[in-house]
């Protein structure tokens, strides 16, 4: 059996400088409009953290209506 972290809090992806590792870019969906939707993410690091919440209501509310909108 393998046994977990003895510290998952301190389990995170940060790099040597202690920044946060987050991707360059999001990953391509094939939905060039979902795509278009997802392009802030690879900013969120830059975004205060007081404000990502915002930015995340934001992006779900977008990907909520692209989800709702009738493509045929």
């Amino acid at each position: 059996m393998t046994e977990g972290h003895p510290f998952p809090s301190e389990q995170g992806s940060l790099l040597d400088d202690g920044v946060p590792a987050y991707p360059a870019a999001a990953a391509q969906t094939g939905d060039g409009d979902v795509d278009t939707l997802l392009l802030p993410l690879a900013g969120m690091s830059d975004i205060p953290v007081q404000d990502q919440t915002a930015a995340y209501e934001t992006l779900h509310d977008g990907l909520l209506s692209e989800l709702n909108t009738d493509h045929g």
